[in-house]
Parts: structure tokens; C-alpha cells; sequence
């Protein structure tokens, strides 16, 4: 008995894994990418660059919907900054489905003025959720609107994010001459694809120090906004429309309008992609936000998203993979989001049946204690590895290496929930439905902006990947130590598992001979 349960932990171990050791490998190179590509030089402020044919432009029309559902405590905070935006020639539109207090607050006299315009739209049934709010918003839309923006009532975004906006819509836009604001990318990545969006980088700062779960959460995203994010752009994979700040062509979305799925943004990214458009990603645009304070509201929050994310896979497998309009880099990145949710999974049990054949000390002829430990290692170092790097890039490592810490303990504390959630809009006929997470208008850092590392490099397209060489070599890896620890540790740990595992199967092959 104690054979049969090594050996089958010893290959389910193996299974689960090498599944994650997929998405590790993704991790390091994205890291390797990311650092590479934000390259060495001063800490710069994230500003637009805007060139000299942009001045004196008539400024778009831009409608910027706010979609409301009980926001008592961040209602006024957000409207309040969206009318102080730099810009002359927006609206703003407020869909609201409250059921509180909210109601009132969007009653007071303050916000009748003539410009920018602001209307509410109150709806009286929550059908569709936030997908059929933002509908409402667009039917009721000045015919004027070129570009819409939205916000989650926890964003403060600052003064002049809408000039941000536009200036980037018009630098990727293939007709406009003298783009360098982001690195290009060959035709197999999509180039010449219309943008239909652009989705700037989600800061969640407002609260980051209120306690562990938050700090957590935040490595998290610096992860996934400065690292994963930017390596995708500049591989020309797909990328997602995130929920929240983040502008639409008025015209593609009055086409396609959108959906009612409880993970609205994913379902539309989808859409779009199949329509042949393309998402596009800078850091360089942001907006800071509210961090879910508690283990129960961030579990109920990706519960949704595992759900809706998992669901609108399976509906649109085949459509993406089938679609000639997707690039091969496109569908490989789709290929890596379908299961996204389940990788804590892949980890935790992957390391759970390897413990299992340690015990029992039966294995695979091909299998060694090696192999075990560096795959093992590899898989467990890969997303904390990348929180390092995404909080370095933001140029806040000493202050929040802590939250690395903590986001590994949430990553195994909230895989269970992720799983059951991925696993039931992947086998249920019908996606359940939406719970709101609760927002408290906590704020324990005023941070409206980042510095980032290494961002001039980003905007003078000096973030091409260096030739190799020895200039090359001093290039990526010059004097600053941990951007080359990060980069060396990303390189050893994906090729280890890789090295252990040749040898050792190189051994069971002259034992077995």
C-alpha cells in the first residue's frame, strides 16, 4: 500500500506540478521582461509624453460613466474628483442601482452645473449588473462621444488623466505619425490592429498600510500591473479591459455594447478581440484605489471573478481559438488565461502529493529528490518573485517588501475559494450572480502617482530587448543590485527544474538500462 500511495503522489505531483511550472516559466521570463524593458536610468515621474502636432488639437469628446451600486462611502469622493479633471469637453454619467443612502448624496443641489455635464440614471432592477448598468450609461450619452471612460466608485482619478488618455489613443493609432510612447512590436504581435481601448494601470494604494490583507493585495497588483502587464505589451499578447480605468471608442462599444456577464470587462476583451481590435496596456496612466480590508471580502471578490473569468472561457474556446482575426501570441495568452484561476490549485497540490511521495520515499526510476526540491522551489518562488520585482519597478521595495510576504499567505488562503468558484462557471449551464465588495472610503496613503523605474526608457523606446554582446550584458544588468539579483534569480530558477529534471531522467535511463 505504501508503494501504490508514493508512486501515484510521486506522479500526481508530478502532473500538477509541471501545470504550474508553466505559468512559473511565464512568471520568470515576464519578470526578465519587464525589467528589461522599463531598463536602468532615473526614477521619472509617470507623465504622458505629448509631441509637438498635439498642441492646439480640439480635445474628443470624452463620457465618463460611473457605475454606482450602494457607494455611500466613496460617492461624493468620486464624483467630486471627476469634476475636476483638466479637460473642457467631457460629461459625466452616473448609473446608479443603490438601495441606500447613495440615492440622496446624488440628490444633493451641488452637482447641477452646466459644464461638465452630470446626469444620473437610477435603475430600479439590478438585471445584467454592472455589464447592464454601464448599457444604460451608453444609451443615455451625448451623440457627441468619441471616447468613454469608466471608473469604480473607489478611484480617485487624477486632474489630468483624460489628457493621458487621448494622447495615447492618438499615439497607437497607426495613423499617427511620430509614435515613441510605447515599444513596437512586429506584425505576428498584432501591430496595425485598430485599438479599440487602452487600460491604465489600477493603483491600489489608498489604503495599503491599513494591515497585512491590504499590503498583500497591493504586491499583488504591482505584480500583475508592472510586470506581467508590461511584458504581455511588449510581446504583443492579449490583454484584458480590467473593470476600471481603462477608455473605449465610443463607436466600437455603441456597436457591441455590453454584455451581462458578472465579469463584464473579460467577456467584452474577448468580443473585441474577436471583432479583430486590440487592448492595449501603459503604466503610465494611473489611478489610485480602495484594497479590499478583509479575507472574506477580497475571497467573495475573486470568487466572482474566478466564476464570470472561467464561465466566459468556456463559451468563447473555440470562437478565440478558431478565429482567424487573433494572432498565434494572442491565442497562446488566451490559452494561458483560460485556467488561470486554478494555478493555486496546481501549486498547492502539487507540493501537497510531493510531500506525500516524500514521506513514503517511492518514486518514478526517472525521479530524484533534486527534481522534487527544484520544481518545488521553482513553482513556490515564481509569483512572489514577480511582487518583487513590480514593487521594485515602482520604486517602493524597502518600504513594502513586507506585502510579498503577505500576498503569498492570501495566494494559499484564497486558492480553495478561486478553485470551487473556476470550477463552477466551468460546469454550471447558467453564471451565478454578482456580490459587490464593499468599499469603506478608507484612505491611509495619500498617493495619487507613482515614480517608476526606468519609465523614460519605456516612453524613448530605449526598452527594446539589447543584442547580445558584452555592451549588451552592462546595458541590462549595470549597477544597480537588485534589478540584477531579480534578473539573475529569475534565469536560475526557470532553468533548474528544467536541468534537474534532464539529469535525472538521464540517470533512470542508464539504472534502467
Amino acid at each position: 500500500m505504501g508503494t501504490f500511495i508514493g508512486l501515484t503522489s510521486s506522479y500526481l505531483a508530478l502532473l500538477f506540478g509541471c501545470l504550474f511550472f508553466l505559468y512559473a516559466v511565464k512568471y520568470y521570463a515576464s519578470t526578465i521582461l519587464a525589467l528589461s524593458t522599463l531598463g536602468r536610468g532615473k526614477a521619472a515621474e509617470a507623465e504622458p509624453h505629448t509631441s509637438p502636432g498635439d498642441v492646439g488639437r480640439d480635445e474628443p469628446f470624452v463620457s465618463i460613466h460611473l457605475p454606482f451600486y450602494n457607494e455611500v462611502n466613496v460617492a461624493r469622493r468620486v464624483i467630486k474628483a471627476c469634476l475636476s479633471l483638466d479637460y473642457g469637453n467631457y460629461e459625466v454619467i452616473v448609473v446608479d442601482d443603490s438601495r441606500d443612502e447613495t440615492i440622496g448624496i446624488l440628490k444633493e443641489a451641488g452637482w447641477r452645473r452646466p459644464a461638465p455635464a452630470v446626469k444620473f440614471v437610477h435603475r430600479r432592477d439590478r438585471s445584467g449588473f454592472k455589464g447592464g448598468a454601464l448599457g444604460n450609461a451608453v444609451r443615455y450619452m451625448d451623440p457627441r462621444t468619441e471616447f468613454v471612460v469608466v471608473f469604480d466608485a473607489d478611484f480617485i482619478p487624477p486632474p489630468n488623466i483624460l489628457r493621458r488618455f487621448v494622447t495615447h489613443f492618438r499615439e497607437r493609432d497607426p495613423s499617427y505619425a511620430g509614435s515613441d510612447f510605447l515599444p513596437d512590436y512586429d506584425a505576428g504581435g498584432g501591430k496595425g490592429k485598430t485599438v479599440a481601448a487602452v487600460q491604465g494601470y489600477q493603483l491600489h494604494h489608498l489604503n495599503k498600510s491599513e494591515n497585512w490583507v491590504t499590503r498583500g493585495v497591493r504586491a499583488e497588483f504591482s505584480g500583475s500591473y508592472m510586470v506581467e502587464r508590461v511584458a504581455a505589451e511588449r510581446y504583443g499578447g492579449l490583454k484584458m479591459i480590467s473593470g476600471s480605468v481603462f477608455m473605449l471608442r465610443a463607436d466600437v462599444l455603441r456597436r457591441l455594447g455590453w454584455g451581462m456577464s458578472i465579469t463584464e470587462d473579460w467577456e467584452l476583451t474577448l468580443r473585441l478581440y474577436l471583432e479583430g481590435y486590440r487592448v492595449v496596456y501603459t503604466p503610465l496612466i494611473q489611478a489610485p484605489a480602495e484594497i479590499p480590508t478583509t479575507i472574506r471580502a477580497l475571497a467573495k471578490q475573486r470568487m466572482r471573478w474566478a466564476e464570470g473569468h472561467t464561465y466566459s472561457v468556456k463559451r468563447y474556446f473555440k470562437r478565440v481559438l478558431g478565429s482567424a482575426r487573433l494572432t498565434a501570441r494572442e491565442k497562446l495568452e488566451f490559452l494561458y488565461f483560460s485556467p488561470y484561476y486554478l494555478q493555486p490549485l496546481f501549486l498547492l497540490a502539487g507540493t501537497l502529493f510531493w510531500l506525500v511521495a516524500e514521506v513514503n520515499h517511492r518514486y518514478p526510476a526517472f525521479w530524484s529528490p533534486a527534481f522534487g526540491w527544484s520544481l518545488t522551489i521553482s513553482n513556490f518562488l515564481a509569483v512572489p518573485l514577480m511582487g518583487l520585482a513590480g514593487i521594485f519597478l515602482e520604486g517602493d521595495l524597502r518600504v513594502d517588501f513586507s506585502g510579498v510576504l503577505s500576498f503569498v499567505a492570501l495566494g494559499y488562503i484564497i486558492a480553495p475559494f478561486q478553485a470551487y468558484a473556476a470550477l463552477k462557471g466551468l460546469l454550471e449551464p447558467e453564471e451565478g450572480t454578482w456580490v459587490r465588495t464593499l468599499k469603506t472610503g478608507s484612505i491611509t496613503d495619500r498617493v495619487l502617482r507613482l515614480k517608476l523605474r526606468g519609465i523614460m526608457n519605456w516612453v524613448r523606446l530605449r526598452s527594446r530587448l539589447p543584442r547580445f554582446g558584452f555592451g549588451a550584458f552592462l546595458e541590462v544588468f549595470g549597477p544597480f543590485p537588485v534589478r540584477q539579483a531579480l534578473m539573475a534569480a529569475s534565469m536560475v530558477l526557470m532553468a533548474l527544474p528544467v536541468l534537474t529534471g534532464l539529469s535525472s531522467l538521464g540517470l533512470g535511463m542508464i539504472g534502467g538500462g
